[in-house]
């Protein structure tokens, strides 16, 4: 049955997305030649946001951020006739196909779910045209450098990051960073790696403000008349943050770097076995998976989730680990191709029930010794070692100046 027409559907064009791709390619060159790939993503282009911060404030690195999805499918100089991208936004999921804006519906064996999570407070990250993305990154880049004064949101890796880039480009600028915690970073790092980064910034002559909760940003200090702004825009202008404590603090800019929030809204017209266990967890918005990356929904067996989306903890929340899924999630979902699921399962109901219990799917394990890394400045980084030092970027180690830009051009054959 190698030789049957196998239709594969990966939905997002990011690490875990196209990882999952080159490896459903790889499948179709050995083992199923009648495979048919198609990546659905609605950028017109791979756009490199792990490197967000280091293009506010490179710009040749930031021309470089923008790469073709064409090479995806080379076969050779030519395109692959089995295999596209449809550049169009995923709106709906049924169970054996989608649909994409505009109304085309798009028919699939085994669906892989890798649209990430959306920055909304990054105006960057919303394009989906590469001009238009050109054009907001530059608004973003005159921004900072017209702001005397600036603060930043949220101290997550991104709002670490990037004052630190900026304050080493910039370091007559006051810059301030309010966390609604009492230490930087994510609670599953430790607090010598906190305490690390949060000595490093303060010796950069960041002002920390930590256990502060902002709630609003108005250009007018005037309880009864003022203009709230909201998280995506960029304006440069004197105004007042306003904090859940009541405290309010001066500035010409604020960049929110808060939490990023899973793009799941198309699940809604997918429906769950039991209304009591909805396919996307209420309150953090991520697809609930088995080990297996499969949707927990016994229903859809031919169903994965990769990357941000799915509800693995936060420390599977990197690119390492994103591409580390993907894989997996191929892996698992290449046993059911030779359990012959997708023919069985429109034979009969019992045939694909068979064949799931048949299949020898193994449970993604994690990787508990994954070092993380987070920025601080161009030529220093922190990592998740024992003592978390901090270790020189001279060179490119680690992710260096590069920001995996140098592997995402590999993902994309470029």
């Amino acid at each position: 049955m190698a030789n049957r027409e196998i239709h594969v559907l990966v939905v997002g064009g990011s690490w875990a997305g196209v990882t999952a791709v080159n490896e459903l390619l790889g499948l179709s060159h050995v083992a199923y030649s009648r495979l048919h790939v198609t990546l659905v993503e609605q950028r017109t282009h791979y756009f490199h946001r792990t490197g967000v911060i280091r293009g506010l404030v490179d710009q040749k690195y930031a021309d470089k951020m923008f790469i073709p999805y064409q090479r995806l499918f080379m076969d050779g100089n030519k395109p692959s006739p089995h295999h596209r991208l449809v550049c169009a936004k995923l709106t709906h999921i049924y169970e054996h196909s989608i649909e994409v804006e505009g109304g085309e519906r798009i028919f699939y064996d085994y669906l892989i779910i890798a649209t990430g999570a959306a920055y909304t407070s990054l105006p960057v990250t919303q394009s989906i045209d590469e001009k238009e993305c050109r054009e907001k990154y530059q608004k973003m880049r005159n921004a900072i450098e017209a702001a005397r004064s600036i603060l930043f949101v949220g101290g997550g890796a991104v709002g670490v990051g990037m004052c630190c880039e900026i304050a080493e480009m910039h370091p007559k600028k006051l810059l301030m960073l309010a966390h609604a915690r009492d230490r930087l970073l994510n609670e599953d790092l430790s607090d010598n790696f906190s305490n690390t980064a949060e000595v490093h910034m303060k010796k950069m002559g960041i002002d920390l403000i930590l256990g502060e909760t902002v709630l609003s940003a108005s250009i007018h200090d005037d309880d009864d008349d003022h203009s709230t702004l909201t998280h995506d825009e960029w304006v440069v202008k004197p105004q007042i943050v306003h904090t859940k404590s009541g405290r309010r603090i001066p500035c010409d800019l604020v960049i929110w770097t808060t939490g990023a929030r899973p793009i799941t809204d198309f699940m809604n017209s997918l429906l769950p076995s039991n209304e009591k266990h909805p396919l996307v967890d209420v309150n953090s918005g991520q697809i609930n998976v088995r080990p297996t990356l499969q949707l927990a929904d016994l229903r859809y067996p031919y169903i994965f989730a990769v990357g941000d989306v799915n509800s693995l903890p936060f420390t599977e929340k990197y690119a390492p680990n994103a591409v580390l899924q993907a894989k997996h999630a191929v892996s698992n979902l290449r046993e059911l191709m030779n359990e012959s699921y997708d023919y069985r399962i429109k034979v009969s109901p019992t045939m694909a029930a068979e064949a799931t219990a048949s299949a020898q799917l193994a449970p993604y394990v994690g990787t508990r010794n994954t070092q993380v890394v987070v920025a601080l400045g161009k030529s220093n980084e922190i990592s998740s070692t024992i003592l978390a030092k901090l270790s020189s970027w001279a060179g490119g180690s680690h992710r260096g100046r590069k920001y995996l830009l140098d592997k995402a051009e590999k993902m994309l054959n470029v």
